[in-house]
């Protein structure tokens, strides 16, 4: 499936939901091996994350990127999710719904994800969780 089209599906299926119930929409922006620079295919993303995050009110702007679960990885993980939390910015997201989360991942994981960055755009009420029962004395 290429690229625009797994978009397309995605603002369609974000069109169908109600604004109270909890959805989320997601893009994957991919970067060349070790650069935090965004190459076309990044940019192309990002500009599709920016303007659905820009419409509305998000609840939450989650910006997820993989890093080892030994640790490498990290801080080349974290100049990215910071590229793309600066372009959020600038195209009017406010930082403050912003969250940057490094995700450790395995390392056969890692070597197939390790280029993305995902972008999570939560909307609705947020899910909570139901009270725990209460015992009742017999």
């Amino acid at each position: 499936m290429n690229a625009r089209l797994a978009v397309l599906l995605l603002l369609t299926l974000s069109a169908c939901g109600s604004s109270g119930s909890p959805y989320s929409d997601y893009y994957v922006v991919s970067f060349d091996p070790a650069r935090a620079e965004l190459p076309p295919a990044g940019r192309a993303a990002l500009s599709y994350a920016t303007r659905d995050a820009d419409r509305g009110a998000p609840r939450a702007v989650a910006v997820k990127g993989y890093v080892s679960v030994d640790g490498s990885g990290r801080e080349l993980s974290e100049q990215r999710m910071k590229v793309v939390a600066d372009a959020l910015v600038e195209a009017g997201v406010p930082r403050s719904i912003i969250h940057l989360t490094p995700q450790p991942t395995p390392a056969t994981e890692f070597a197939r994800l390790g280029n993305g960055v995902v972008v999570q755009i939560e909307r609705g009420d947020p899910v909570v969780a139901a009270p725990a029962p209460v015992p009742v004395d017999e």
